[in-house]
């Protein structure tokens, strides 16, 4: 009879709280047996893609990483690397730019992709001059 009165005598808010403190008590030890069950797994075996090797991996740089990046003539930077130009299945230039100054009056020039080249300290490089991308015709319009 005493646990009877005593049930009774708890209030809304007292039994609000409990459930609260329940469920929160069973998140929890549910979300440590999925973790424990996660670990426990094995990785899926993986099967690499003929044609992507680690080998072309680990030489190569991903376009959204040279977006951006300065070019090169000895110590002096004579413009940025602005896009990239591709056919079907190679680079065929980059497209910078130069001239101007903090992006005013600067114009868009394509370069062989063979002219440019990655230098000491991940820097790019290129033998073309300042003058002679300046004085190369500006990019109209690529496709």
């Amino acid at each position: 009879m005493y646990i009877a009165a005593k049930r009774s005598s708890l209030g809304l808010g007292d039994m609000m709280k409990a459930m609260i403190a329940f469920v929160v008590c069973l998140a929890t030890v549910l979300a440590w047996a999925e973790i424990a069950e996660a670990q426990t797994q094995q990785p899926q075996p993986t099967t690499p893609i003929p044609g992507v090797s680690d080998d072309a991996m680990a030489k190569s740089a991903r376009v959204s990483k040279l977006i951006g990046s300065e070019v090169y003539s000895a110590d002096t930077s004579i413009g940025h690397i602005e896009d990239v130009l591709i056919d079907q299945t190679t680079v065929t230039a980059v497209i910078l730019s130069v001239g101007g100054f903090l992006g005013i009056g600067d114009k868009l020039v394509a370069a062989p992709i063979t002219a440019i080249r990655v230098g000491p300290e991940a820097r790019f490089r290129t033998d073309l001059t300042k003058e002679q991308l300046t004085n190369a015709p500006p990019l109209i319009s690529v496709s």
